[in-house]
């Protein structure tokens, strides 16, 4: 195991596209309650999402200990798993909200898996008691995103210390099987004891500037953890992009010369 470089920059992208167009996020203004607010497009014939669809998978169930999630479907049809009840959800449902400690996932609706949708995601913004907590935001998005693909689309491996420290960092935790007991606190064990603090000792960090838009906000977000401090250059950006960018001059020229 070893923490994942990432492959691409995709940094500053707006809309945001991964998977071979398989998902598509978009930022919206912020109603003033909601941290964020996204437009998301699956398109679930494509990458990922097809082969998920194919071994009858489904992302990963998890939870949010500090912030209620909110979905609205605009297009097409989606299920969220409701503490292990499937809702199925259409436009005429209007939005579902989805309170805090509450294990769930969203994925194509079954016999219509297929169909592409669109949807409105947002999370509620922290109060003054939650002013100290890790929250999900654009940069855990845009991260387990980008990591996703990297191990889905480009053969990287998945490293689970790697999925709890972005989660951890995000507000969010992975749900153990509904048999095990006290699943929610396993779950939280996990993402702050193995992802923050082992995570953080082993050189694991839960943002990287090849894929954070707001990279200062993230450097300030990991200087509040003392695990997560030593990844907090706000340099650190600038020379990923210049290296990503010679990357790419390189691999033109040598294309160039191949095509000669």
């Amino acid at each position: 195991m070893a923490p994942c470089k990432p492959r691409t920059f995709t940094a500053g992208q707006d809309p945001l596209t991964k998977f071979d167009g398989a998902i598509s996020v978009r930022n919206l203004p912020r109603p003033p309650d909601r941290l964020f607010e996204f437009q998301g497009i699956m398109r679930p014939s494509r990458g990922i999402y097809a082969k998920l669809i194919a071994t009858g998978q489904k992302p990963p169930t998890h939870f949010h200990p500090s912030q209620w999630e909110f979905f609205r479907v605009l297009r097409g049809n989606l299920t969220i798993d409701f503490n292990g009840c499937p809702l199925h959800r259409t436009p005429s449902d209007g939005e579902l909200a989805v309170p805090p400690y509450t294990h769930h996932v969203i994925y194509g609706t079954p016999g219509k898996e297929m169909n592409e949708v669109e949807f409105i995601v947002s999370a509620s913004d922290p109060t003054a008691e939650d002013e100290g907590a890790t929250l999900m935001d654009q940069p855990f998005f845009e991260n387990w995103y980008g990591y996703q693909e990297d191990v889905f689309q480009r053969g990287e491996k998945l490293d689970f210390v790697q999925v709890l420290s972005m989660f951890d960092a995000g507000g969010t935790y992975l749900s153990p099987p509904w048999w095990v007991p006290f699943r929610s606190w396993i779950g939280l064990f996990l993402g702050i004891v193995v992802g923050r603090w082992i995570g953080g000792l082993l050189g694991y960090a839960p943002f990287y500037p090849q894929w954070t838009t707001d990279w200062q906000a993230a450097c300030e977000t990991m200087q509040k953890s003392w695990f997560h401090r030593q990844f907090a250059d706000p340099e650190v950006q600038q020379r990923a992009r210049e290296r990503f960018r010679e990357q790419l001059e390189q691999e033109a020229s040598a294309k160039g010369e191949k095509s000669q």
